[in-house]
């Protein structure tokens, strides 16, 4: 006997990432009181976006390597950026501007991941390198592309919402579709209650009518699933266009929520990484900005 089929409907997206363009990017396992660490090596003034995922909460500092009193928190001890306790991290930061006291061509940093639980994290980093973004020709630029992008991120946005305005009339199909599969998952418990009664009744009479009565409930059940994956069949590919509207339309809007307040800041280095890792702002004519 068949059951019905469940059926969900989307009207929101609460998970949220926010996208990097990974220049490096590695994975594995933290616990205990061992951390990860991984380097980086920025050119002078350069800016850098670390990310950090993990299925655990994880602390993550990013510690200065090269001895200079320009970097700020001193050599190796002190974090320069750290965020505590989370699944998700995201910390940027700069090397000062100018070569090290020690003469070097570059500037190191360090960051550290270490689980913060007893549990053993598994993590994604990604670090984004984003060059000087303060020189004016890269702001210019920068400007330009994100004013264009969040221009056809409305356009985007009003034609999703034109489009699954028009598909409103799943709504009622879809209630009346799940109230049905309510009903008949009530009968499915009140088979399986007289089922039971019929096999613990020791009486053949008895046993006989509970039978009897669990046979004609099982048939219109039978009946009620038949008809209603039939009639999910009929909206199933409308209600798979629908939910794709709506992944999409949220994916817009996180898009425009997630640069919204690095553009207002005129933090155009942070928005470009963030663009640059988007396969929706792509879709909508971004062209990556190297650094």
């Amino acid at each position: 006997m068949r059951r019905p089929v469940y059926l969900l409907i989307m009207t929101a997206l609460l998970l949220w990432t926010l996208p990097a363009a990974a220049d490096h990017s590695a994975s594995g396992t933290v616990s205990g009181p061992t951390p990860y660490v991984y380097t980086i090596k920025c050119d002078p003034g350069e800016k850098f976006l670390v990310e950090v995922t993990s299925t655990q909460p994880t602390s993550v500092n990013i510690l200065s390597m090269t001895p200079d009193s320009r970097a700020d928190g001193g050599w190796a001890f002190n974090a320069v950026k750290s965020s505590q306790k989370a699944y998700s991290h995201l910390l940027d930061h700069s090397a000062p501007s100018g070569k090290p006291t020690n003469n070097a061509s570059h500037w190191h940093f360090r960051v550290s991941i270490l689980a913060s639980t007893t549990e053993a994290a598994d993590f994604t980093l990604s670090v984004s390198l984003l060059g000087n973004g303060g020189s004016d020709d890269f702001n210019k630029h920068a400007k330009e592309q994100l004013d264009e992008l969040s221009k056809n991120l409305n356009l985007e946005w009003n034609s999703l919402e034109g489009k699954i305005a028009s598909m409103n009339w799943l709504k009622d199909t879809v209630k009346e579709l799940n109230a049905r599969k309510a009903s008949l998952m009530e009968k499915k418990a009140e088979i399986d209650s007289i089922t039971a009664l019929a096999n613990s009744e020791s009486d053949p009479q008895e046993k006989q009518r509970l039978m009897d009565i669990r046979n004609g409930l099982a048939a219109d059940y039978k009946a009620g699933v038949k008809q209603y994956n039939e009639d999910y069949r009929n909206v199933k590919s409308d209600l798979e266009l629908y939910n794709s509207l709506v992944r999409r339309q949220n994916a817009v809007h996180d898009l425009g929520v997630s640069l919204k307040e690095p553009y207002n800041k005129k933090d155009y280095a942070r928005c470009v990484a963030i663009a640059n890792g988007s396969d929706i702002a792509r879709d909508l004519g971004w062209v990556n900005i190297g650094k």
